[in-house]
């Protein structure tokens, strides 16, 4: 089901570590917490390869959930989703002590490749180099727009939504996705519509992993283009 992590009462890369799981937020305890698990949350978050854990005051009871405790990521695991933990529990922290603050380094988002500009290193572009957000702020919301056959294009809007966004927004190196919007919400494109029926489960590194259909049917629209916001 879908799963995405955040950062709360932070800056976008500094904060309180949640996940959001069952659909609710919840708090991330630091009990057992390796610094592997904190370089892959900050990974996870498009917030860079490394950061650390921070030392916390409060004490209290904890009022809200708290989903996660003893997350033990290694270096044999590539994915935040894919460490150890114990099991799932709305109530896995004691206090305010156990919940998880961290600060990830090198954290801001790379600039996104500007549409119609070539991908920098095609033929063999990255997949961070394939993707775009265009008409938003930062690169880091907008229409989107994918680099296939040696130029940009849109995606349709038919069946968008929030796990196809979270796959666009961890691709764009962006962090969680917050909006998956359909009807050119940021203006249409011009180019071609690479990609309908998008059907992605939310774990896929980028849109070129998810089930799509091509988006040469004629079937598309670019009042249809598809947009994140991150």
């Amino acid at each position: 089901e879908f799963m995405a992590l955040r950062l709360e009462n932070g800056t976008n890369c500094s904060g309180r570590l949640q996940v959001f799981y069952n659909g609710m937020w919840g708090s991330v305890c630091s009990n057992s917490m390796t610094p592997e698990t904190v370089s892959l949350a900050c990974k996870e978050l498009g917030c860079g390869d490394r950061g650390s854990l921070e030392t916390q005051e409060p004490y209290g009871r904890l009022s809200g959930t708290a989903w996660l405790d003893r997350v033990e990521c290694g270096q044999r695991n590539s994915s935040f989703w894919q460490c150890p933990s114990a099991p799932w529990d709305p109530q896995s922290c004691d206090d305010l002590r156990d919940e998880t603050h961290i600060t990830c380094k090198g954290s801001q988002p790379e600039t996104p490749p500007a549409p119609m500009a070539a991908c920098p290193s095609a033929p063999s572009c990255t997949d961070r180099e394939k993707i775009g957000a265009v008409g938003g702020e930062k690169g880091c919301s907008g229409r989107v727009e994918v680099w296939h056959r040696g130029s940009w294009g849109t995606v349709c809007d038919d069946s968008w939504d929030m796990r196809d966004a979270q796959v666009a927004c961890r691709q764009l190196g962006c962090g969680p996705a917050v909006s998956a919007l359909a009807e050119a919400a940021f203006g249409e494109g011009s180019g071609p519509i690479w990609l309908e029926q998008v059907e992605c489960r939310g774990t896929e590194p980028s849109l070129q992993d998810c089930w799509a259909r091509p988006g040469d049917s004629g079937a598309c629209r670019h009042k249809e283009d598809a947009a994140v916001i991150c």
